[in-house]
């Protein structure tokens, strides 16, 4: 199985780290999209940081 790289956030200790992964399998009606580029928006900081909380985790 292929891997790729992810970005994973765990939320208990509010670490995020970048991973290898196996690379996921579409299923029936699903595309894999080769992602070129991508940004953080400042809510995902303050998700990081402690300074926001989600309601359901």
């Amino acid at each position: 199985m292929e891997r790729m790289r992810a970005a994973r956030l765990h939320l208990p200790t509010r670490t995020l780290s970048v991973q290898e992964v196996a690379r996921p399998v579409p299923g029936p009606g699903e595309v894999l999209v080769k992602v070129g580029a991508a940004g953080v928006c400042l809510s995902d900081v303050h998700l990081v940081d402690g300074t926001l909380t989600p309601l359901y985790l």
